[in-house]
């Protein structure tokens, strides 16, 4: 059966391809800001599920449709995208100060065919040593905060050497995390080639 990652993330992308998923990509093109959640912890599950159900609208063919939505809380806030370079600079300075962002990441995983859906939630925290200004001025100015939640990316090479620690896996702090998604699809029944 075919897998439709729901994602216009790259990142997502990038996760499943180096795991050896073969699937398609299809954009939800669901406006996630009209989604109201006072709760951060239960936001990304109510997206992905948003995400999965504008797919399912689109897909006639049998598939296993996968949906993910990440966020990141640092401090008791939600912090979504930055909405601009200085916001990204912002962020990353309160991490290279000590602040511990978590990252609460969602997957749905859909059966076109049988309609099931099984869904979890995964969180994964991430501990900086202190930054110094170059480097988050390099991070802001070559690897594109504003894509990202909480505005930094644990596997670029730029901000690479200024975790201290992962608690979680890094997949799931890009936006896939594997361990959920395989159990998900071992679950829904899809079986990887």
């Amino acid at each position: 059966m075919k897998l439709i990652l729901g994602s216009s993330s790259k990142y997502r992308k990038e996760v499943l391809e180096k795991a050896g998923y073969v699937f398609e990509v299809i954009n939800p093109d669901l406006d996630e800001k009209t989604i109201i959640e006072s709760d951060p912890y239960k936001r990304p599950l109510i997206v992905a599920r948003a995400k999965a159900d504008a797919l399912l609208q689109k897909i006639s063919e049998p598939a296993i449709v996968i949906a993910s939505d990440i966020i990141a809380i640092c401090e008791g806030e939600l912090l979504e995208k930055p909405r601009d370079l200085e916001e990204a600079r912002e962020f990353l300075r309160r991490y290279s100060e000590g602040a511990v962002p978590e990252t609460v990441c969602a997957v749905t995983v859909c059966n076109t065919q049988t309609g099931k859906r099984y869904e979890g939630v995964d969180i994964a925290k991430t501990f900086f040593k202190p930054i110094p200004e170059e480097i988050i001025e390099k991070f802001v100015s070559e690897a594109e905060p504003l894509t990202r939640a909480g505005g930094f990316g644990v596997q670029h090479p730029i901000l690479e050497p200024y975790i201290e620690k992962i608690e979680g896996t890094k997949e799931s702090i890009i936006g896939m995390p594997l361990h959920l998604l395989e159990k998900l699809l071992k679950e829904i029944g899809f079986e990887k080639n």
